[in-house]
């Protein structure tokens, strides 16, 4: 409007500007400003008034335009209606627009860290039971399993584990250990642990533990190294904490063991020494309440760990998990 001085009816160079920017604003903008040309048209001319204001010679094309925005009707309609009508129909263009703009927002997910499986494959795997079972374990819980869990299913799994269906020592098996290569070292563990009963107070009873006593070798040869201790070996209660089935045997048949009847109850006894002899999956099973002496000669050794390692992020444990060809990996 600054093309226009406000000298004069004011109201005739507003709406010479209200037209022009009209034609180049967008439609919302265009609705609001139709809705507001009618109240400002009526209150230029006073009270009653019924003069109409003549169009300069360049604007006479926007007329029908304008035409819009008249105080005076230009068919049989009533201005309301009209008017009404054509902010109803701005107004659904307003909606429209907006809902336009709202179908245009979208929400993306980024899937990069999520895990994906492997497609699932029928040909043969050469992978072995185990292997097969750790992989299953671990896809089942959808994440990776500790370093003292793959350890524990590896050695003492019930179907493949290393300890559970065989015997590995000695020379028929993986390695050997120093009660096999002779007879002594176990002889000196026996009177080594005759010396502690006595130190003890020479007890009535006393329990005698061998944490994975292997095939019985050591436990052996400290029976017949203080079987003539005859106070000492009727005061033992042996307990083997062996969790496989095999190995137990073997110690049976080194320990020269046999089944007896004590009333309504079975016990096993050592013909070594005499002594009763029992076996439990784990140490919790042995029965407490008695002195007790333990041997574990290479036991810890082969026990699960959980192991840490210390990064950028702190300490953090290593688990294993599966590689995207499905093989096993640490991390």
């Amino acid at each position: 409007s600054s093309s226009y001085p406000l000298s004069g009816p004011t109201h005739q160079h507003f709406s010479y500007s209200l037209c022009l920017a009209v034609e180049m604003l967008r439609s919302p903008a265009a609705a609001l400003l139709r809705r507001l040309a009618p109240r400002l048209t009526g209150c230029s001319g006073g009270a009653g008034s019924s003069t109409r204001q003549s169009l300069p010679p360049y604007i006479s094309s926007s007329s029908s335009f304008l035409a819009r925005f008249s105080s005076t009707p230009t068919s049989p309609p009533p201005p309301s209606s009209v008017g009404a009508r054509d902010d109803e129909a701005e107004d659904d263009k307003l909606q429209g627009s907006s809902s336009d703009s709202g179908a245009r927002l979208s929400i993306s997910v980024d899937r990069a860290g999520l895990y994906s499986p492997p497609e699932h494959s029928h040909e043969p795997s050469s992978d072995s039971d185990l292997v097969k079972h750790l992989k299953s374990i671990i896809k089942f819980r959808s994440g990776p399993i500790s370093i003292a869990e793959y350890m524990e299913e590896v050695l003492t799994n019930p179907q493949s584990g290393y300890y559970m269906n065989r015997d590995v020592f000695g020379e028929s098996g993986d390695f050997i250990t120093s009660p096999e290569v002779s007879q002594m070292f176990g002889e000196l563990i026996g009177v080594w642990a005759m010396c502690l009963w006595e130190q003890m107070g020479k007890p009535e009873k006393v329990n005698l533990i061998e944490l994975g006593p292997g095939r019985g070798t050591l436990l052996a040869d400290l029976l017949r190294g203080s079987a003539k201790f005859v106070n000492f070996t009727k005061a033992l209660n042996i307990n083997l904490v062996e969790c496989s089935p095999t190995l137990q045997k073997v110690q049976y048949n080194t320990l020269k063991c046999e089944d007896e009847s004590v009333g309504d109850e079975k016990r096993t006894v050592s013909k070594l020494c005499g002594a009763p002899v029992y076996w439990h999956a784990s140490l919790v099973q042995v029965p407490s309440g008695f002195p007790t002496i333990i041997v574990a000669h290479e036991f810890f050794d082969a026990l699960p760990i959980h192991q840490f390692q210390k990064g950028s992020r702190g300490w953090c444990e290593k688990m294993v998990d599966l590689a995207g060809d499905s093989s096993l990996q640490p991390l």
